[in-house]
């Protein structure tokens, strides 16, 4: 008898869980549009630090191009003064790749527009971004390798005791894991986890 009541109430449960539906249209529609709105949010961030790295890469240029005209002023030895010009080259030709870099990614996400796309082609144009990313870290690694080396160069470092030479190399590669870290880990996967994370969720409900 306990038997047969106990599944009375469950059918009836289930009769009533199903004319009533968990979430109605406007429920959905104000998750859909929160969801929108974050992701949004997260991708303006983004542009953001690309509108400031192109901008920083303005100052950078200017500055290299006023030291370069000062340079004969400085009294340098032409010894010296010739492995200035090659680390301003260096680091010219670096500014100039990373502005073009970041010109592209920077429309490429302008151009991502939220509202007027579908999930899954913000999904496909932020992932392809995510790999971009991962590539620019591996450009960024390999090109702080390059840079200790020439700096170790131009500053003679490479003539002083091995243990002192250690000591250095071993506080550059610290530093530089810490400021990659923190600009990708911290600042720039920040944002895009996030858009992960709501571009998932609106699949979900999408495919609901």
């Amino acid at each position: 008898m306990e038997l047969d009541e106990l599944k009375k109430s469950w059918n009836a449960l289930d009769a009533q869980l199903q004319k009533e539906p968990i979430a109605d249209e406007k429920q959905i529609k104000e998750l859909i549009a929160n969801y929108k709105t974050n992701t949004r949010h997260s991708l303006g961030r983004l542009v953001i630090l690309q509108r400031f790295s192109l901008g920083t890469g303005a100052v950078g240029l200017a500055v290299i191009l006023l030291v370069w005209f000062l340079l004969p002023t400085f009294g340098f030895n032409e010894h010296l003064q010739s492995k200035i010009i090659l680390f301003l080259i260096f680091i010219t030709v670096t500014i100039l790749s990373g502005m073009w870099w970041d010109w592209k990614t920077y429309l490429w996400n302008k151009n991502t527009h939220i509202d007027e796309m579908s999930v899954a082609e913000v999904s496909r144009r932020m992932t392809r971004f995510r790999n971009w990313t991962r590539y620019e870290i591996w450009a960024v690694a390999a090109w702080t390798v390059i840079f200790t080396i020439l700096f170790f160069w131009i500053m003679d470092y490479y003539t002083l005791p091995l243990m002192v030479q250690a000591v250095l190399l071993g506080c550059y590669i610290i530093l530089d894991a810490l400021l990659i870290y923190f600009i990708y880990k911290k600042v720039v996967y920040k944002h895009l986890d996030s858009i992960k994370k709501n571009i998932e969720e609106l699949k979900d409900i999408c495919t609901e």
